[in-house]
């Protein structure tokens, strides 16, 4: 049996970066295609792993399709997922950066194509182009926000408030309209949303359970549906 070839990764334009990306949003297009020219594109599959927390620094990856999950693991082995990347996001740019170890595990939740610049060509290209390690900056201080944002909702809000932004956030981000309400087109089981909130699951399925029977949403074989956006807004506003 001859094993099929691998689909091959389309590198987007750059109008298509620009509009997907913080780091390309202010660039022209001659400052795009000199990134592009040090990057190379790549097919990931789903459920792999693209890099360990504490593996070497040594590239930068701009996500082109899919989602990864950015997670940290507890010396008990449980994970605290801090963020869920989509299309146009960074991975792995603070390492890239000062040189360190990764701090976080980064992995795939679907079928993913990537871009993938090397540090040390990355290095050498910033310091002819500074217009393009400002962009870099700037998109650092969108996750930096994002982390500060994340932070304090595990650090001041009950259990409740916090699942609801969550949810709204996903909503946002992922969901689309239908006719029974916002359908967030993530698959999330109950443990990965646990891992988002930073509580076990039993707990993340109790208020689950509760929002379902009072009809706030929707939860079947991992897919969310907000049928009460309204209320789940209250819930994330009354802490």
């Amino acid at each position: 049996m001859h094993k099929q070839p691998e689909a091959k990764v389309v590198p987007p334009t750059p109008a298509q970066l620009r509009d997907r990306s913080a780091l390309f949003s202010t660039l022209n297009d001659e400052d795009i295609q000199a990134v592009l020219n040090l990057a190379h594109a790549e097919q990931l599959p789903a459920k792999h792993v693209v890099f360990h927390e504490g593996d070497a620094g040594d590239r930068l990856l701009v996500l082109l399709s899919g989602r990864v999950k950015v997670s940290l693991a507890s010396p008990e082995g449980k994970e605290a997922i801090l963020s869920l990347l989509e299309p146009g996001q960074l991975i792995g740019e603070m390492a890239l950066l000062d040189g360190g170890a990764r701090s976080a595990t980064v992995t795939t939740m679907d079928a993913c194509s990537v871009l993938v610049i090397w540090r040390k060509d990355f290095l050498a290209f910033l310091e002819q182009r500074p217009k393009i390690a400002l962009a870099l900056l700037h998109a650092l201080s969108l996750r930096l926000r994002a982390t500060n944002d994340l932070v304090g909702n595990l650090s001041f809000l009950n259990l409740p408030a916090r699942l609801a932004r969550i949810l709204l956030n996903l909503g946002q981000q992922y969901g689309k309209h239908s006719g029974e309400g916002i359908v967030i087109g993530l698959k999330l089981s109950q443990e990965e949303l646990g891992n988002l909130v930073g509580v076990s699951r039993e707990s993340v399925n109790r208020q689950v359970r509760l929002w379902v029977e009072t009809g706030v949403l929707d939860y079947a074989h991992g897919t969310l549906i907000l049928k009460n956006s309204d209320a789940l807004f209250r819930e994330a506003l009354a802490a």
